[in-house]
């Protein structure tokens, strides 16, 4: 039954698929088409239906993808394309200029580190050196966590001005990722004050079991917090000493100037 159920799906799938395709065919045709990207031009550069490229014009245009030139009418890529494309290259700025941090934060600690940046309410790892140990935290490069179980995303949060820290917690689905998650925001209020006074967060098996992460935010060049990297220690591997160790290393290596 339920391979009969996947079966009829796959057509609404490819079509969904397909959309995409054309949408983001018809993003890449606009800035060819320069000053004649008109509705028509457009037609006819994609050979495709005019009734189809009516609807992607009107959702591109919904969306903020595109936009009408007010003076010639022709379509021009809109103000989330800008945004996608900062975005993009502070992210890539960013991971180039922390990467030898993350590097020989990895050397002193052999454990696994992370470089994470905010993406909604959530935070994305965008670089990572990763532990030669057998056992180690499983993750990859692009991978989404949440903000409220994670190191990184608590040293971020406790870096923003109240103001802003507050629009976050506003909107953050405090759900338990394992049983030590906090998941009121009386909690985690309360441990983000703990954060600001000890200058680094710390990630108690709240968002994955016996695994404990120490986090330190870090900075963009006007002073803003940008992210933060993290150290992935195995409980069992993380005894008084190796502890010290990691936190000593963290705040000192993410400190010195790069």
């Amino acid at each position: 039954m339920s391979e009969a159920k996947g079966e009829l799906s796959r057509p609404a799938q490819v079509q969904g698929a397909a959309a995409v395709t054309k949408g983001l065919r018809l993003l890449q045709v606009i800035p060819e088409l320069g000053s004649e990207a008109s509705a028509r031009a457009i037609q006819q550069r994609l050979a495709l239906p005019r009734p189809t490229v009516y609807r992607l014009l009107n959702t591109l245009e919904r969306e903020g993808f595109i936009e009408r030139n007010p003076l010639g009418g022709e379509y021009v890529l809109g103000r989330q394309i800008v945004r996608l494309a900062q975005q993009s290259l502070s992210q890539s700025s960013l991971q180039d200029r922390m990467r030898s941090t993350l590097q020989a934060v990895g050397r002193a600690t052999g454990e696994t580190v992370h470089l994470a940046v905010p993406y909604g309410c959530h935070m994305t790892f965008i670089d990572k050196v990763e532990s030669t140990e057998t056992v180690r935290m499983a993750s990859y490069v692009g991978m989404p966590i949440p903000m409220h179980s994670t190191s990184v995303g608590k040293a971020y949060l406790a870096a923003l001005d109240a103001s802003e820290c507050e629009q976050y917690l506003t909107k953050l689905n405090l759900e338990p990722i394992t049983g030590k998650t906090l998941i009121s925001l009386e909690a985690l209020r309360a441990e983000l004050q703990n954060t600001r006074e000890r200058g680094y967060a710390i990630d108690n098996e709240e968002n994955e079991k016996s695994i404990i992460c120490f986090g330190h935010a870090i900075y963009a060049a006007d002073g803003r917090p940008a992210g933060a990297i993290s150290v992935s220690v195995p409980r069992y591997r993380l005894d008084e000493d190796v502890e010290a160790r990691v936190i000593e290393s963290l705040c000192r290596l993410v400190h010195q100037p790069h």
